[in-house]
């Protein structure tokens, strides 16, 4: 009778076999569940670019309820716009107090999603008002929709422009905010340094690095790096920032010029509908003129007629009566 320590090495090797081949199939499990996950990804991304690309090339707005409905949701995309502002604002605040680097990478990180997201917020708002300005200056329909169509557009355009001008507004007194945060953390790394000296080293790469080696070789040098260290992260969040700011300009002179270039154009409109207005009213003046000269001179006939009538009457009641006197002879 053969012992079990017999059939250790082939229940090994058999062990081995059966974890091999579940291996692989978990692999292949694995890695369809991967190309499966990947493809659904892939096919999402398609279609989120094809419905970016339709916001952006052309929504098709071919009556006044799809027209509406664009209109909505630009207004409700700078609602939260609004919001998103307000948020990164408080992030901002965040940042610049942050005692740690873990709850300043943190804050950071958070504030750089709310910027990617009030981008794409952006992205869409534009999309509809280029849309709404396409559906407003469609000359298959009349002037008085066009009008409307313009009135509503230039309306959200000018609510984007300021929401826009906010964040910029916004962006500026937070860039000022980090430049004296900075300051103060020079200050602390090295008492002895000047205010010239210290927002030089803001502005100008150069003169910080001078300005760092002269903190590390006066002053606390251990203190010195610590403080340098948040002094260099936080002059690149600066650097973010007044790159934001450039971008925040011209995206609101791009706006301001879409409020322009539809506000001159229903001007035009405007302008067009007065005058014709004008010609309709002329036009009802002169025939109202021309009825009542008709009028008149209809009364003026009716009143020579009768006056003709009664000189007949009077002319033939003399003739009669002359005529009775004769014969009477009393002529």
């Amino acid at each position: 009778m053969l012992e079990p320590s017999a059939f250790m090495p082939h229940l090994a090797l058999l062990s081995d076999d059966l974890v091999q081949l579940t291996g692989n199939h978990m692999y292949l499990q694995c890695l369809q569940i991967g190309r499966t996950s990947l493809e659904s990804v892939g096919s999402q991304t398609d279609v989120a670019s094809i419905d970016l690309s339709y916001q952006t090339d052309g929504l098709a707005i071919t009556t006044e309820s799809s027209f509406a409905r664009v209109a909505e949701n630009v207004n409700e995309h700078i609602g939260t716009l609004e919001k998103n502002i307000i948020h990164i604002e408080r992030l901002h605040s965040e940042a610049i107090y942050a005692t740690s680097p873990f709850r300043y990478t943190q804050v950071l990180r958070t504030r750089e999603q709310y910027a990617d997201d009030t981008d794409a917020i952006v992205t869409k708002a534009r999309a509809g008002l280029q849309a709404m300005e396409r559906a407003a200056n469609d000359p298959s329909i009349h002037k008085g929709d066009r009008a409307m169509r313009g009135n509503r557009h230039v309306a959200l355009a000018r609510k984007l422009r300021d929401q826009i001008e906010s964040y910029r507004k916004m962006e500026r007194e937070q860039a000022t905010r980090n430049r004296d945060r900075l300051a103060r953390l020079y200050k602390v790394a090295c008492p002895s340094v000047s205010d010239v000296e210290i927002y030089g080293a803001i502005e100008d790469p150069a003169a910080g690095r001078a300005l760092a080696l002269k903190i590390t070789e006066v002053c606390r040098p251990a203190e010195a790096r610590r403080v340098l260290k948040d002094v260099a992260d936080r002059q690149g969040d600066i650097v973010t920032i007044e790159r934001m700011v450039g971008e925040l300009t011209k995206l609101h002179i791009d706006i301001s010029e879409i409020v322009n270039r539809q506000q001159r154009k229903l001007d035009t409109i405007v302008v067009s509908v007065e005058r014709v207005e004008t010609s309709r009213t002329l036009g009802r003046l002169s025939e109202k003129g021309a009825q009542r000269t008709g009028q008149i001179g209809r009364r003026r006939r009716t009143w020579w007629i009768i006056l003709v009538a009664i000189a007949l009457v009077i002319a033939i009641a003399l003739s009669t009566t002359l005529g009775v006197l004769k014969s009477q002879g009393r002529l």
